[in-house]
């Protein structure tokens, strides 16, 4: 059976409504001949108005994130994460041993622009050359570490699956220093995305090297900025089969705008030099990185999104943009009791249940 005959259709968990569009506006103009204006004069006293008329019902366009070229950004962006697969892993192996039943391997391969990305691998106790694992990659959120991933890698493997667990650009071992200027924030996530995802990729190609792996069923799960570059790394690698999101969400001019008012203290660091920015300007010059110009090219793969009703981080209007965004076969569960990453007594059980089915031997 293929995999697409296992897919279950588009689904909304709960009902939910992003909110009423705004009434229209009526607009009556009357325009009356003076009778003691020639015929010249009200020519041009009706040209104006009309002239006037026209502005006022049709002003000049502004760059939105609903105006922006998704594909003609996506067919643009796409050269920005190439993946060389020429270019040599240069496996640098740290220490093995065995944790909670399965074995644990750190280590470290290369990327593009010569960036050495730190690594685990997750190996659950049935999986052989004779009998290779589906394997999950997954990453973690801003400010975090692939070491707060273990818990999930731990699941992960109790239900058979191996893991790749990576440092995102700027995060564990690849900590860089943060700068405080205007708008270099922004652009510093932008360098982490096109980063990251391309690390991802070459993630796979390593994958591909291990016999204990089946290189056929291999999944995704991205948490919050995680989930971010998930969008964007599936968006542009088809070895990712099945991908599962986290507090993930689209439109960067939104996600920032919003993180800027509150001046929220993600990952350690606050958000309040965003502030002043253009942020229609934002959306455009980041839609090569935004989740909303990739998630339509993870179809026909299915997609899971998992959120929360009261996230104050990755608002609930992202994720239903990126949603929106997405293609059959997609599913969006909300949580309404909880915020930002809801906790893992309620996310685990949702990947293991979708996991099982996507990734599961034909």
């Amino acid at each position: 059976m293929r995999m697409s005959d296992r897919v279950r259709p588009a689904r909304v968990v709960e009902n939910h409504s992003i909110g009423e569009a705004p009434s229209g506006w009526k607009t009556e103009v009357r325009i009356r001949r003076p009778q003691d204006a020639s015929p010249s004069e009200w020519f041009s006293t009706t040209r104006i108005l009309l002239l006037l008329l026209c502005l006022f019902m049709f002003p000049p366009l502004t760059v939105t994130a609903q105006t922006i070229d998704r594909e003609a950004a996506y067919r643009r962006a796409v050269p920005l994460y190439a993946d060389n697969a020429a270019l040599p892993l240069s496996i640098k192996t740290g220490e093995a041993n065995t944790v909670r039943g399965c074995r644990l391997e750190r280590f470290s391969y290369l990327s593009t622009n010569n960036q050495r990305v730190p690594a685990l691998l997750f190996l659950p106790p049935n999986a052989s050359a004779a009998h290779p694992a589906a394997c999950l990659i997954l990453l973690h959120g801003l400010g975090g570490s692939k070491e707060q991933m273990a818990g999930l890698a731990f699941f992960a493997a109790s239900a058979g699956y191996a893991s790749l667990v990576i440092d995102l650009y700027g995060h564990g071992e690849r900590l860089r220093p943060v700068t405080a200027k205007v708008g270099s924030q922004a652009q510093e996530l932008a360098v982490g995305v096109r980063q990251t995802a391309v690390d991802v990729r070459r993630g796979l190609d390593y994958l591909a090297t291990r016999r204990e792996i089946d290189p056929g069923r291999v999944g995704l799960v991205g948490i919050s900025l995680g989930a971010i570059i998930g969008t964007v790394s599936a968006g542009v690698d088809g070895r990712v089969k099945a991908v599962a999101l986290i507090s993930g969400g689209g439109d960067w001019g939104l996600i920032l705008r919003t993180l800027s008012a509150r001046n929220a203290p993600v990952g350690g660091r606050n958000m309040n030099g965003l502030k002043g920015l253009d942020w229609a300007k934002v959306s455009a010059d980041l839609a090569a990185e935004d989740p909303l110009t990739f998630v339509p090219h993870i179809a026909p793969r299915p997609l899971l999104l998992l959120h929360g009703r009261k996230d104050d981080i990755i608002v609930p209007q992202a994720a239903s943009e990126l949603y929106a965004a997405a293609k059959e076969p997609r599913e969006i569960r909300w949580y309404a009791a909880y915020g930002h990453v809801p906790p893992p007594e309620v996310v685990y059980p949702a990947l293991k249940t979708f996991f099982g089915k996507q990734l599961s031997k034909n």
